[in-house]
């Protein structure tokens, strides 16, 4: 196996400060939006340093003190980084970029060669990588391109420049971009995403090694206030101000519901849990076969990432039913309603990825399911139907509203349906008179009300025609970019629901509140864009596409042609880009014999079974292919093309025809 060609020294002062911008780049990301300052400018402030000192000492050959003392950083930025992951000694933010922004720092004292070079640039782009997963806008797309323009600078100071070239990139490169680009436009909008189904965590994040005490902690989330027991409980009676700050962020290829706290006990105005301490005990990983399995009309799967933006309860809010998921800690428990739960709070930072179903909640599937006959319900539905809780008038409204409906799925409708156009929604409600039950007086009073209102209405309504419901907590959608594929959850989309069961369909979400969907069933949203990363599942098969342009009549005629416009521009730049670089490698104009050179060089090259790395001059290349066996015929073509490039200074065509009769006769 031969051995990659020792790399040059890199004697480009203008390529050095290139690859110092993009380290620059991609720490001033990490400051935005990793929000940590201190060994960000603590390693940029080395890293200039250490880069003057490489540059001033690249010809000079490395010495053991000097390789003893790099050697010595390194383990020292090693061991901070076990330091602050495992006990957060420094704080435990970011602890992974701080390392790799130490170690370009740490190694810039050596950068000599080209290679070392590069080996800076890749881990800079690490460190931007690190810092993508706390970026949640646009403006992080400009930081890309500042680097990937770094690097492009790299590469035409390290190689044209010593070519003697001006400081440029070749005038094909604007065309060869642009058309790489719209290419990329045009995938990222007409390619449907592969079949993929995670099989493993899909995050890694700093694991918490705090052990459950006891039993469930109190989750205080929004919405569930402090009672007795340690589930919480939603008191219709009262309710606090939600801010706008973010809790949380979640990456996602569909907008859903994030599902939290279930509340089955409803009395005098407070809804509570049946069954607060009944847990079961899980792995940090939690595969699908540890789950029950998937809904008996299951459209496939998709992948959210959360990360949490404050300290929020240890509660783990997904989309529903669950496939699999992670979380960075010690331990879960799973409740039993299916909410899982951590030993101790999700402290900012906080990274956990979740993979759930996407069952076929349709109204033509659940007009099909189930019916409102009682006594057809299993046992285990009676915790969840009415017990007296409603009052009277309310029982005879509910049976009002479904007296001719034929199907449980339609009674759910109108009762929703009642609700959402009958009430108003607002948050500008007193107090509920003492005395007064608070449904009654949503109901019949104010007519008026927030989502607990809302929800308790419908669900004891539910109940009270023979439908099992419950009351969930957690929050909406949130504001969901479909291009970037992410939605920022804040305080004010705390939110709560129904969830009603149908036989053959389990717990499906119901949402009474005017404004939103009546059945926020999760669903991908129809947009092109259909290359986010968050949407590893198809919701487009390999087939699909030509469905849809099929679908667009005389219009499904342009994305194929532009396509094809892409591909032919792709292919000329690239050909031009070839021809140019064979033909005229010093960019003039092409001197006689110079063509006809470089031509017989290049079939040299084939013949000897290697073809010159970019980092070799000509004469470094033919001193490695001759090792073994000597080439005369190479060496007379290297003096001659080292002549030209660097004197200017070409054979004539006649003797460049000399030298092609010597290649055919051997």
């Amino acid at each position: 196996m031969k051995l990659l060609p020792a790399s040059p020294v890199e004697q480009s002062l203008e390529g050095r400060v290139v690859v110092l911008s993009a380290f620059a780049v991609a720490v001033l990301a990490v400051v935005l939006y990793g929000q940590d300052y201190v060994i960000p400018a603590l390693g940029f402030g080395v890293a200039i340093a250490g880069h003057v000192v490489s540059f001033r000492g690249r010809n000079r050959k490395r010495t053991f003190w000097g390789q003893v003392f790099v050697a010595s950083l390194v383990v020292a930025s090693l061991s901070y980084f076990l330091a602050d992951s495992v006990g957060a000694l420094f704080g435990g933010v970011m602890p992974q970029a701080n390392f790799a922004i130490l170690l370009v720092a740490v190694t810039s004292f050596d950068l000599k060669t080209r290679r070392n070079c590069y080996s800076s640039l890749w881990i800079s782009l690490a460190i931007l990588y690190l810092a993508s997963v706390y970026a949640w806008d646009y403006p992080f797309g400009l930081l890309v391109l500042m680097w990937a323009a770094c690097l492009a600078g790299f590469w035409s100071a390290s190689h044209l420049r010593r070519m003697g070239a001006r400081f440029a990139l070749p005038r094909a490169a604007g065309t060869f971009l642009a058309g790489a680009t719209l290419l990329g436009v045009a995938a990222f909008i007409f390619i449907p995403q592969p079949t993929f189904d995670p099989t493993g965590p899909l995050v890694v994040s700093l694991p918490s090694y705090a052990q459950f005490r006891g039993e469930l902690e109190n989750p205080i989330l929004p919405l569930v206030q402090i009672s007795g027991d340690t589930s919480g409980s939603v008191d219709l009676h009262f309710r606090g101000r939600l801010g706008d700050s973010p809790v949380m962020y979640v990456r996602t290829g569909a907008p859903a519901y994030w599902r939290g706290l279930v509340f089955d006990s409803y009395e005098n105005g407070i809804w509570t849990a049946s069954q607060p301490n009944a847990v079961y005990q899980y792995p940090p990983y939690v595969p699908a076969r540890l789950l029950e399995p998937p809904p008996e009309a299951n459209l496939g799967t998709f992948v959210q990432v959360f990360r949490v933006a404050r300290t929020m309860p240890g509660v783990i809010n997904s989309a529903a039913p669950i496939q699999s998921l992670y979380v960075p800690v010690s331990g879960l428990r799973r409740d039993a309603y299916g909410t899982f739960h951590t030993p101790d709070v999700l402290r900012p930072g906080t990274t956990y990825s979740v993979v759930s179903y996407i069952p076929d909640l349709s109204a033509a599937r659940l007009e099909q399911d189930g019916s409102i006959v009682t006594g057809s319900l299993p046992k285990a539905m009676d915790a969840y139907l009415e017990k007296g809780s409603l009052s009277l008038r309310a029982r005879e409204l509910a049976l009002q509203l479904v007296e001719n409906t034929t199907s449980q799925y339609g009674a759910v409708m109108a009762l929703t349906s009642y609700l959402q156009h009958s009430y108003t929604y607002t948050l500008d409600l007193g107090h509920v008179p003492p005395g007064r039950d608070p449904v009654d007086w949503f109901l019949f009073d104010v007519k008026a009300g927030y989502c607990e209102q809302f929800a308790t209405a419908a669900t004891l309504m539910f109940r009270s025609v023979g439908i099992p419901a419950r009351l969930v907590t957690g929050y909406a959608t949130g504001d969901y970019d479909p291009v970037l594929n992410q939605a920022v959850v804040r305080e004010r989309d705390a939110h709560a629901w129904v969830e009603v069961w149908f036989p053959h369909d389990g717990w499906v979400p119901v949402d009474p509140t005017p404004s939103f969907s009546a059945l926020p069933a999760t669903r991908f949203p129809n947009h092109w864009a259909a290359a986010g990363l968050a949407r590893l599942i198809p919701h487009l098969s390999i087939g699909a596409a030509p469905a849809v342009l099929a679908s667009m009549g005389f219009l499904g005629v342009i994305p194929p042609a532009i396509a094809i416009a892409l591909l032919v521009t792709l292919l000329w730049a690239w050909l031009r880009v070839r021809r140019k670089r064979r033909l005229a490698p010093l960019g003039s104009q092409a001197a006689p014999g110079e063509s006809e050179l470089l031509r017989l060089y290049d079939r040299l090259q084939q013949r000897a079974g290697r073809r010159r790395g970019p980092p070799e001059t000509p004469l470094e290349y033919w001193r490695d292919v001759s090792a073994p066996a000597p080439m005369p015929l190479l060496e007379e073509v290297t003096e001659a093309v080292n002549e030209g490039a660097y004197a200017g200074r070409w054979p004539q065509p006649d003797r460049v025809l000399e030298l092609e009769k010597q290649l055919t006769i051997s």
